[in-house]
């Protein structure tokens, strides 16, 4: 089940990136061109392959130590994400942006479906670790 759940997260992200690869992400490096600095995207992606890999090892090999390191791997994932959805809401201070960035192609309901399905897959890798059905 946790397997599953990851694999789609993934899925979602995978589509999230794909929308901001295709509206200029790698090209909006500027401070104050983009809310969502490279490192962070790719920090949330590669800790989440990271992540996703010890999952597998620990799916066949059977180790405990894999699915708590997968464990910890999905936590910092779950922060940058997290920090991502924050920087990735609109805002009209100030500071706010006047050119249209990549994330702001971003669907809603992907976003929202993505952090959901990240959740779900938090909760069943932790019981999963934990030796819970």
């Amino acid at each position: 089940m946790g397997l599953a759940a990851w694999v789609l997260t993934a899925s979602l992200g995978g589509y999230l990136a794909t929308v901001w690869l295709r509206h200029g992400g790698l090209q909006q490096r500027r401070a104050g061109v983009t809310r969502l600095p490279m490192w962070l995207v790719t920090g949330h992606a590669v800790l989440a392959v990271t992540g996703l890999g010890a999952w597998i090892d620990y799916l066949l090999s059977g180790t405990l130590p894999a699915a708590w390191a997968a464990c910890a791997i999905i936590v910092l994932v779950a922060g940058l994400g997290f920090t991502m959805l924050l920087r990735w809401r609109p805002s009209h201070g100030r500071h706010a942006h006047t050119e249209t960035t990549a994330e702001q192609h971003f669907p809603l309901a992907a976003v929202v479906a993505h952090g959901m399905f990240a959740a779900v897959t938090i909760l069943l890798v932790l019981l999963a670790a934990e030796g819970k059905p």
